[in-house]
């Protein structure tokens, strides 16, 4: 179970934009804020009202850091939000008793293992290829991987590219359930592809720590003439993110998915015909010509999956 550190604020002593700044805090970083006093690790306000704790003392332009009623530093820079990002690092390290980057290594922790549940929660809900036991979103995945490779892109960026391609059909949980005990089922399953993007999104909302998921998850339909859905967002208003997920998402479901709007799955030769024929269309031009030199060459070297 995991103790993130709490806080306990003073609300009707402090400004409502030095407010809203911790508050931010709280939903970027391992800090909670806690309406128990009894649960606080650390206390903020304009006047110390609780003894022998670690408090946090807000003045005008500056922030004292009081540790068992004694001031230990005063923090008076110009910038008073970096006044409370430093007090409140200070404390809360002093009161937990770690070091302060552990704060932060605590909430990416804890992000990346509700990430991983929820990627095999996804792979366990597709159906997986027999000849490489892969799913959809892990063939997508791995597509992007290979895609962002080419670019050049860093290591970071790719993975964070490969771990929003798993979730970006988060919204499609539960579809196999819709349809075995629905009475419309067949309905249901036809117009969920116009809905899992306004499931998944609003269902990754509610966590913080997937927040920066959501407007791929919502937006990979999207296209770049604004005949994409669910939003109708046209060029540049789509994230980036979104449109280069979206064209891996398209090319795999072509080739491996027979759909009402193709007689049948398309061959990979296909599929890169469409492309080319709905670039500036359906997918971003400048994204859709380096995917095509891509997934060219890719192939040219590798057994398409």
């Amino acid at each position: 179970m995991y103790n993130f550190p709490k806080i306990f604020i003073f609300k009707d002593t402090i400004q409502i934009n030095l407010l809203k700044h911790i508050e931010n805090i709280s939903v970027k970083t391992a800090i909670n804020i806690t309406e128990n006093k009894e649960d606080a690790d650390v206390f903020l306000g304009k006047k110390p009202e609780i003894k022998n704790s670690v408090y946090m003392l807000i003045n005008d332009n500056s922030v004292s850091l009081f540790i068992e009623d004694n001031e230990i530093q005063i923090f008076n820079s110009k910038n008073m939000y970096e006044n409370i990002d430093l007090a409140l690092i200070k404390g809360i390290s002093i009161s937990k008793n770690k070091n302060p980057l552990d704060l932060f290594d605590l909430k990416l922790k804890h992000k990346y293992k509700i990430s991983k549940f929820l990627q095999g929660l996804v792979v366990t809900m597709e159906v997986e290829d027999t000849k490489t036991n892969m799913s959809h979103s892990q063939r997508v995945a791995y597509y992007c991987e290979k895609f962002a490779q080419f670019l050049n892109k860093t290591s970071e960026e790719i993975e964070n590219i490969k771990e929003l391609a798993m979730l970006h059909d988060i919204g499609r949980i539960g579809i196999e359930q819709l349809m075995l005990f629905t009475p419309t089922r067949i309905n249901q399953f036809e117009t969920w592809e116009l809905e899992h993007t306004i499931t998944g999104s609003i269902f990754l909302s509610s966590l913080d720590e997937l927040w920066f998921a959501v407007p791929v998850v919502r937006g990979h339909h999207e296209n770049w003439d604004g005949s994409g859905y669910p939003d109708g967002l046209k060029g540049e208003e789509i994230p980036y993110y979104a449109r280069f997920i979206g064209i891996v998402d398209w090319f795999d479901i072509a080739t491996h998915t027979a759909t009402s709007e193709y007689e049948g799955i398309l061959t990979p030769e296909e599929a890169i015909e469409y492309i080319e024929e709905k670039s500036g269309e359906i997918f971003d031009p400048e994204l859709s010509k380096s995917f095509l030199k891509f997934i060219k060459d890719y192939l040219s070297k590798n057994v398409f999956i």
